[in-house]
C-alpha cells in the first residue's frame, strides 16, 4: 500500500494556502510539520509513504494532472484548511478521473470541522481532530479490509455519512514520534527572517488564552474544533517535556538545520526550568529561533535575557489594538502595558518583536482606535507588522456573535484573504473603509524610505537578500 500526503497547487484561481496557521495566502513556503507527524507515524510502522509539495515545486494544473496520471499510489491524504478546501476537493475529483481504485482521506481544521462536505462516496475518509493515533489504526484496516465501525475520530460513508465517536486529544505528547523531515526537500522552503537550511518545530499543542476570535495554529484549531463538539470548551494545552525537545533539536543540529520557527500557539510557559534547559540546547548548537507567545509571558527579564544569549531573532506577540476596552470585549486577558512592557524588554536584548494585528475584533473598533494602533506600532519601531482584519471564522464565539448581530458581510462564511479582504462590516466601520485602512497600513509601514533603507542595510547574505525581494513583492503585488 502506497501512500502519499499531497499539496496539491492552486486550483481555485486563488493563491496557494498557507496551511500551518491556515487563515490566510502564505508569502512564502515553510514546512507544513502537522503533515510530517502521521506520515512519520505511518512510516516508522513500515507503510510506504511519501509527502509531496507540489507548491512548492510549482506545479501548475497542467503538470499535476501530468503527475497524478503517472503516480502510483493507493490513498491520497489532503491536509486541508479554510482557505485550500475549494482546491482539495478539486484535487480529488481531477484524481478520481486519472485513478480508479485509490482512496481518499482528509485530516486537518475543515474536514474536522465539516466532514460532511468532503464525503461524497465511499473512497473517502475524515479523520478529525488530531490525527496521529487515528490514522494508524485506519491504516492498518484498511490494508487488511477489516471494519472501521469501531475507530475513533473518523468519518465516512456507509449507506450514509457516518461520525464515529471522537477521539480524545493526545495527552502525552512525548509518544509522538520526532518529525522525519527527510521526507521533504528541505532546500525548498525558507523564512527570509532566517538563514538556511530552516525547518519549523511544534513543543506544545494548545493555549490557555480564551481570545473569542482566536483561529490558533491549524492543528491546534481542528483539536479544539473537534473537542468543543463533546465538551463545548476547548481543550487542555499539552507541552512536550524539555528532555524530549532536545532529542529532536539535537537531531536537527546533526542534520545541519541552522535556524528554527516554533509554531506552538504558545512558546513560552510558566516553566522557568523548563524554558531554561530548552534554551541551552539551542544556545550549544547556535540555531537561530523565533517563536509566538502572549505579551504576558514576556514579562520576565530573566527569561528574556536568556532567550536573546540563544539567538533568538524574532517573537510573535498578538497585539489586536492599544485600547484597553477594546482588549477587555475580545477576552483577550491582557492590559495594553504588557504590550509596552513586552516589546520594550525584548528590543532591550535585541529580540525583534514581530507584531500581528488584527483590526475589528470588536464593535468598539473605530477609525480612530485603528490609526492609534497603527501609530504606536511605528513609535515602538518594530521591524515586522503583519496587519489583518479579523475574520469571524466558523467555531470560533465570534463567527456565533457577528452572525447573530448581522455584522457578516454574506449569510455565512466564505474563504477569502484577511490581509485583503474583510468579512466583517459595522454600522461605523464598513467593509470598504477597513478594506482600504489595511491596504494603507502596508503601504506606510513597508514602503517608508527609511525603512527600506534600513532593511538593506541589515541584510546578511545573498540568499536573506533574495528571499527578503519575494517578500516584498508579494507585499507590492498585494
Amino acid at each position: 500500500m502506497k501512500i502519499n500526503f499531497l499539496t496539491p497547487p492552486p486550483l481555485d484561481e486563488n493563491p496557494p494556502t498557507e496551511r500551518i496557521f491556515g487563515c490566510n495566502y502564505g508569502l512564502y513556503s515553510q514546512p507544513n510539520i502537522f503533515v510530517l507527524y502521521p506520515a512519520t507515524v505511518l512510516k516508522n510502522a513500515g507503510y510506504n509513504v511519501k509527502v509531496t509539495d507540489l507548491v512548492v515545486e510549482n506545479y501548475n494544473e497542467n503538470k499535476f494532472l501530468k503527475y497524478i496520471t503517472n503516480d502510483d499510489s493507493d490513498i491520497y491524504i489532503f491536509y486541508t484548511v479554510f482557505l485550500s478546501k475549494k482546491t482539495d476537493l478539486l484535487a480529488k475529483e481531477k484524481i478520481r478521473k486519472l485513478r480508479k481504485g485509490v482512496k481518499f482521506i482528509y485530516i486537518g481544521t475543515e474536514p474536522t470541522a465539516n466532514p460532511k462536505d468532503f464525503i461524497d462516496k465511499n473512497d473517502v475518509i475524515v479523520i478529525r481532530g488530531e490525527s496521529e493515533e487515528t490514522i494508524l489504526e485506519l491504516i492498518k484496516a484498511l490494508a487488511k479490509n477489516k471494519k472501521i465501525d469501531d475507530i475513533k475520530g473518523i468519518s465516512y460513508f456507509s449507506k450514509k455519512i457516518i461520525n464515529n465517536l471522537p477521539r480524545l486529544p493526545i495527552e502525552n505528547l512525548d509518544k509522538l514520534p520526532i518529525p522525519d523531515r527527510t521526507l521533504i526537500n528541505t532546500e525548498k522552503y525558507y523564512n527570509p527572517k532566517f538563514p538556511n537550511p530552516f525547518t519549523i518545530m511544534l513543543t506544545s499543542r494548545g493555549c490557555f488564552g480564551q481570545c473569542y476570535y482566536c483561529v490558533p495554529c491549524s492543528l491546534s484549531f481542528a483539536r479544539e474544533i473537534e473537542y468543543k463538539k463533546q465538551f463545548g470548551y476547548k481543550p487542555k494545552p499539552r507541552q512536550r517535556s524539555a528532555e524530549n525537545i532536545i532529542r529532536e533539536l539535537k537531531l536537527l543540529h546533526k542534520q545541519g538545520y541552522k535556524s528554527i520557527y516554533f509554531v506552538d500557539d504558545q512558546f513560552v510557559w510558566w516553566d522557568k526550568k523548563r524554558m531554561i534547559k530548552i534554551m541551552k540546547v539551542l544556545k550549544d548548537y547556535g540555531f537561530r529561533w523565533g517563536a509566538l507567545s502572549r505579551a504576558d509571558m514576556l514579562l520576565n527579564e530573566d527569561v528574556i535575557k536568556e532567550m536573546a544569549e540563544t539567538n533568538c531573532d524574532f517573537i510573535d506577540i498578538g497585539i489586536e489594538s492599544f485600547n484597553q476596552k477594546i482588549l477587555d470585549d475580545i477576552k483577550k486577558g491582557e492590559k495594553v502595558e504588557a504590550y509596552y512592557k513586552a516589546i520594550s524588554l525584548l528590543k532591550k536584548y535585541g529580540i525583534e518583536p514581530e507584531i500581528n494585528v488584527l483590526l475589528a475584533a470588536s464593535p468598539l473598533e473605530t477609525k480612530e482606535t485603528i490609526k492609534k494602533t497603527l501609530d504606536e506600532i511605528k513609535k515602538l519601531g518594530c521591524k515586522y507588522v503583519l496587519v489583518s482584519i479579523c475574520t469571524p471564522f466558523p467555531h470560533t464565539r465570534f463567527y456565533d456573535i457577528a452572525k447573530k448581530k448581522g455584522w457578516m458581510t454574506g449569510e455565512d462564511y466564505q474563504p477569502l484573504d484577511p490581509i485583503r479582504n474583510a468579512q466583517i462590516s459595522y454600522p461605523h466601520l464598513t467593509k470598504e473603509e477597513l478594506e482600504e485602512i489595511i491596504k494603507n497600513a502596508y503601504k506606510e509601514f513597508y514602503f517608508r524610505p527609511k525603512y527600506m533603507f534600513k532593511q538593506l542595510l541589515e541584510i546578511r547574505s545573498f540568499n536573506e537578500l533574495v528571499n527578503k525581494l519575494k517578500v516584498a513583492l508579494k507585499i507590492a503585488k498585494m
